[in-house]
């Protein structure tokens, strides 16, 4: 098939499973997922994953990383190449990355929409349009070596059912990882106090962020539409619970990643900031300035008016820009409560990631594969 060939059965198969709505590209297959598909929202993605990667230290958590390294080394006994399953893909950055690092395994994408890769991909990497929610019986059982999820839960419906549907296609010594943010922000302080309307007195201490407006919501939106959207924050648990019932797994764990909102802090985690630890909060700040455009449609569509929504941004925007506000919003894993705190110039806001990651054993006996013919560990963190 010849590159103009290709290039127009791919906008064939974007015009099937893509509509335009309020001026956005959004899939046209999931009515649960209502966040933007174009290559605006995937330039948002890439701002996002090189966030990720600065703050974690590479593509993953680094406590999982020797796992992830051992079971996509070369294989000599069934001549099988390693293969990668990226759900929810979005703009395709990770599995660009991961098939960079490691280019003897196959990398596969999987979302509603085809990606707006913003370079060419690698040979191994191969993209299928499909719907998680539909399963994933097209792959052969233990057939991926890595299963990879990052903010997928807003649209599917059950996760934990996708999460067992996963340990089905992982070989054992696979390796499962989740990435998940709350999409609210805490303050360093983390002090809860009742969220205020922005119709309602502001004191000295207390009072309204926009930012914290828009996030909630959206948040209401994706829950009408999806009432597991925040599916993720049992994932720990869940895991713990399939072991329980008899799903090997050699280790499980959980991280909590925080991030700045811009370039504030002096110290993070009792530590002096490093310049990487700069990045991510900076393009974390960038992340979340375009948040506003990003959920504009999904807030139409739940029948807030036009007018409204565009002030909103702009005054998250603005807000964004001066970073005067403070907030903290807790997450149960019960429930979850939205909680601000807002103080004077001074204040900052953190956004929370959630990490977690879980290794299916192996038969006793299995041989270990040589990790020194994958990634190294120098170049992976």
């Amino acid at each position: 098939m010849s590159s103009r060939d290709s290039e127009e059965q791919s906008r064939m198969e974007k015009h099937f499973v893509t509509q335009t709505v309020h001026g956005r590209v959004l899939n046209n297959t999931n009515e649960k997922y209502m966040l933007p598909a174009d290559s605006e929202e995937h330039g948002r993605l890439d701002i996002q994953h090189e966030m990720l990667k600065a703050a974690l230290g590479g593509l993953y958590a680094r406590p999982p990383a020797p796992a992830v390294r051992r079971a996509l080394s070369s294989r000599k006994e069934d001549g099988c190449s390693p293969m990668v399953l990226d759900i929810g893909t979005g703009s395709g950055s990770w599995v660009v990355d991961m098939a960079k690092r490691y280019p003897h395994a196959e990398v596969v994408g999987m979302d509603l929409a085809p990606p707006n890769f913003a370079v060419t991909p690698p040979p191994n990497v191969r993209i299928e349009c499909d719907d998680a929610n539909l399963g994933l019986s097209q792959y052969f059982p233990e057939s991926f070596d890595v299963v990879h999820c990052r903010c997928i839960t807003t649209g599917i419906i059950n996760y934990r059912a996708l999460l067992e549907q996963i340990y089905a296609v992982l070989r054992p010594g696979g390796v499962l990882l989740t990435v998940d943010c709350d999409m609210l922000v805490y303050s360093e302080k983390q002090e809860p106090i009742s969220a205020l309307n922005e119709n309602e007195e502001v004191s000295p201490m207390v009072g309204f962020t926009w930012m914290n407006k828009i996030l909630a919501m959206a948040y209401e939106a994706i829950s009408a539409r999806n009432p597991n959207a925040n599916a993720y924050l049992q994932t720990a648990k869940w895991l713990k619970e399939m072991e329980e019932a008899g799903c090997q797994w050699e280790e499980r764990g959980e991280k909590a990643v925080w991030v700045p909102l811009g370039t504030w802090p002096e110290e993070l985690n009792k530590e002096p900031v490093n310049k990487r630890e700069q990045v991510a909060a900076e393009l974390m700040r960038e992340d979340f300035y375009r948040m506003g455009a990003t959920l504009r449609p999904l807030l139409l569509m739940s029948g807030h008016f036009e007018e409204t929504v565009d002030r909103w941004i702009r005054m998250q925007e603005a807000e964004l820009r001066d970073l005067k506000a403070k907030m903290y919003v807790k997450v149960s894993q019960k429930e979850r409560t939205l909680l601000v705190l807002l103080s004077n110039e001074f204040g900052r806001k953190q956004p929370q990631w959630i990490c977690n990651w879980a290794v299916k054993k192996k038969p006793s006996g299995s041989p270990e594969p040589d990790a020194r013919k994958s990634g190294s560990p120098a170049m992976e963190q």
